[in-house]
This record gives C-alpha cells, sequence and structure tokens, in this order.
C-alpha cells in the first residue's frame, strides 16, 4: 500500500488496477483471498498446462471489467459502487476445483455456487472451517459492506441479474449475453491455456456499449465485435471448458466424493482445491486411487461416445441425465464385467451444462441503429448459428480405467440404450 491509502495490483491481462476505500478492505477479506487457492479452470491444467490461474484472479479482473464499463457509461458514484463491488465478490461462493463439483453441490444441498454467495452476503453461511476464524482477525465481506453502508441485498440482485427497477442496465453488466464476468474469462482463460479462441477486442466493446430504455444495448458499429464475443464463448466450451480430457478428470472426482463409505452430504464447498484432495485420500482406497490417478494423471479413456449431433436416441439420452438412473446402468457394466465400482462412468452433460451456465444459449442483444432499437439477428446470422451449435461434442460418453476399455466398449450400446 501506498502513503496514498491505496494498492495497485499488476495483472497479467489488465495491467495495473488499483484498489482503494471499500475495494481495498474488500481485497483483504478471507472470503475473497480464499479464492487464491482454487483454480479457475478446475482440471484444464490437465490438458493446458498453464491453465493454473485462480478464482481470486478472475474476480480482480472482472472488477476491473466493471469499472471500465461504469466509466463508459457514465454511471453514478454509487451505481459505479454497487457493479465494482458485485463484480469482485460474484465468485466468493465457487468450492473447490470451481465448477468441477457443482453437480454434486446440486444434488445434496439444492444449491450452486451461486446461492452459496448470497449465503456468504447474507451472513448466513461462512466460509471457515471450524477452528479456523481463530486465526484471522480481519474483517469478514459483511462487516466490510455494512461498514460502508452498501445495500448487500442490491449486491445480490446484481449478481444474480435480478434487479427489481428501473436500472436493469446495472444487472445486465453482471448477468447478460456479454457481461464484464464473461469478458474477463474469456481473455484470462484464453490467456492462460494458450487458446487463441479467447481473444476479444475489449476496447471496441465498451466504445460502442450504451444504455437505452434502461436496458443495456451497443451501437450498429459494435455488431461485429460482438459477433466475436459470441463466437469466443462457444469454442472456449467446446475446445477447453468442456474438452474431452478436462471432462474425464472432472468425472473422476466427482466420482470418488459419490462413493465415499461415509457419503453422507458435508460442505465441502467450504474447502480449498488442495485441502479436498487431502480430505479424500483419507477417506477410502478407491478415493485414493482417483486422487492418485488425477496427481499423476492417469485418466480413465472414453470407451464409447454417441455424438451431439445424432438425434435418434433423444428419450434415452434425457433418461441418462438423471444421476440415479446413470447410476444403475454403470453398475450393470461393472456386474456383467466384473469391474470394480466405481471404474465406470457415464457422461450425459447436456442437462447440467445448462445449469451451470445458463447464459451459454443467451445470444439476444439490442442493438441502436438510426435511434431504433432492434435485435442483433436482424444484422447478423452468426447469432443463431451460434445457438444451435452443440456443446459438448457428446451427448453420451462412457469412459473406465484403459485395461476395461475394450470390453465396456463393446457392450455399451447394448447396456445404455436396450
Amino acid at each position: 500500500m501506498t502513503s496514498d491509502g491505496y494498492k495497485i495490483v499488476q495483472d497479467p491481462i489488465h495491467g495495473n488496477i488499483k484498489f482503494s476505500g471499500i475495494f481495498l478492505d474488500l481485497l483483504e477479506c478471507p472470503e475473497l483471498q480464499r479464492l487464491h487457492n482454487i483454480k479457475q479452470l478446475g482440471f484444464a491444467d490437465k490438458v493446458f498446462p498453464g491453465a493454473n490461474h485462480t478464482r481470486l484472479e478472475h474476480s480482480l479482473g472482472a472488477y476491473r471489467m466493471a469499472s471500465l464499463a461504469g466509466e463508459i457509461l457514465s454511471l453514478d458514484e454509487r451505481e459505479r459502487e454497487l457493479v465494482e463491488c458485485a463484480a469482485l465478490l460474484h465468485d466468493i461462493g465457487h468450492g473447490p476445483f470451481s465448477h468441477t463439483l457443482e453437480s454434486i453441490l446440486r444434488s445434496w444441498f439444492g444449491v450452486d455456487h451461486v446461492d452459496i454467495t448470497e449465503q456468504i452476503l447474507l451472513g448466513e453461511e461462512e466460509i471457515f472451517e471450524e477452528g479456523e476464524r481463530q486465526f484471522i482477525d480481519f474483517p469478514s465481506v459483511v462487516e466490510i459492506l455494512d461498514r460502508y453502508k452498501i445495500d448487500r441485498k442490491e449486491i445480490i440482485a446484481l449478481i444474480r441479474g435480478d434487479l427489481k427497477d428501473d436500472r436493469k442496465y446495472l444487472a445486465q453488466l453482471l448477468n447478460s449475453p456479454i457481461d464484464v464476468d464473461q469478458l474477463d474469462y474469456l481473455l484470462r482463460d484464453g490467456y492462460y491455456t494458450g487458446v487463441a479462441y479467447g481473444t476479444v477486442d475489449v476496447n471496441r466493446f465498451f466504445q460502442t456499449l450504451t444504455v437505452y430504455d434502461n436496458h443495456l444495448a451497443i451501437e450498429r458499429k459494435g455488431v461485429n465485435v460482438v459477433e466475436s464475443i459470441l463466437m469466443a464463448r462457444g469454442l472456449m466450451y467446446s475446445s477447453v471448458y468442456f474438452h474431452k480430457t478436462v471432462r474425464i478428470a472432472e468425472l473422476m472426482l466427482s466420482k470418488a466424493i459419490e462413493m465415499m463409505e461415509d457419503a453422507e452430504p458435508f460442505e465441502f464447498y467450504r474447502y480449498t482445491d488442495g485441502e479436498m484432495f487431502a480430505l479424500l485420500k483419507s477417506k477410502g482406497k478407491f478415493q485414493q486411487e482417483m486422487v492418485t490417478k488425477l496427481k499423476y494423471r492417469r485418466l480413465f479413456k472414453q470407451a464409447y461416445v454417441l455424438p451431439a449431433i445424432e438425434n435418434s436416441k433423444k428419450e434415452e439420452i434425457e433418461h441418462l441425465e438423471d444421476p440415479h438412473y446413470r447410476n444403475e446402468k454403470e453398475r450393470e457394466f461393472e456386474e456383467r464385467l466384473g469391474i470394480p465400482r466405481g471404474h465406470v462412468i457415464i457422461d450425459a452433460p447436456q442437462g447440467e451444462l445448462f445449469l451451470s451456465e445458463p447464459r451459454i444459449d443467451k445470444v439476444d442483444i439490442p442493438v441502436i441503429d438510426d435511434g431504433k432499437v432492434k435485435s442483433i439477428r436482424e444484422f447478423t446470422p452468426i447469432t443463431d448459428a451460434i445457438k444451435s451449435r452443440p456443446i459438448p461434442d457428446w451427448s453420451v460418453m462412457v469412459v473406465t480405467d484403459e485395461k476395461y476399455r475394450e470390453k465396456v466398449a463393446q457392450i455399451a450400446e447394448k447396456i445404455l440404450f436396450a
């Protein structure tokens, strides 16, 4: 910190990011600092070795994007403060390995990371494990927001994109087809994975961003840059976020938790990545096996894949999206082939994709052309093409240990679709 009461954080994506006042205090709060220990992309580093950046880095970047948007749109001081707080805090409810365990969070507790974020901001949930709080003398996020008289319910509404007044544009900055969260993660994830798809002309986008009838919109000259953002998002999902090898690693970790002997729901979302691994290694032989395989990248292999473009088995695919039905089919594989429990995993990811990222098929963005508001669809066919493009590449995938791969492949169709 300088003598003027501010701190500069050097960021590889946005350069120098300045923090002062409430944002300097929030930067030090335990809820945000915990994100130092949670990878932004879970197991993506198994394919893209540079992808070791954290949720904290992304949170700082989202804050910077919100600050730029507030400046461009000439938001008043109070509005900027709200949007910047929401951007900085929007991910504090993330559990270990980010989105990897979201499906278990839903099945065990009926919530997702946004719900946990809300509970933390309302003071109903805290991130400390037993005995930790006594060693931390810095105020919590709730104490800081209250000290600065920030309405925590407004922050939550912004994060959810659900502001119940005429300031829809504020909520859309945090939750819309092109919001500050997505702008940062596309740039950041593209940079750290080395995948060129995440390249976005953010400066050009902000130059065309405007407010029309209390909603965010873009000027006609911004259509091209919005096309590039939507294309980047689609390509990053298919090439990085749902890369088959990344997905296999996520499935292995999820199976390790699901099959714990005392698989009563426990508040795993409090843990960091390293803590989760350490806990699992002590929970049984299967959990130790999965963690060790993940540690040394000895991953399961594809034994069967049904391409996403295959439409003839729609009803069966919908059945497989039910986790209980999937588990029955996995056990059928294992019993018929004499394979140990947990070593066949079926993935039917479509439903989970839209639960974890409901914005993925949102492409309808207002365009201001000659003083009139129009849909972006009137200017380009690309938006509908992006929406219809399947993500990921498969509707159903079966993975198993390499030594069981061939015999699983031989009976996969019969077991899955009989």
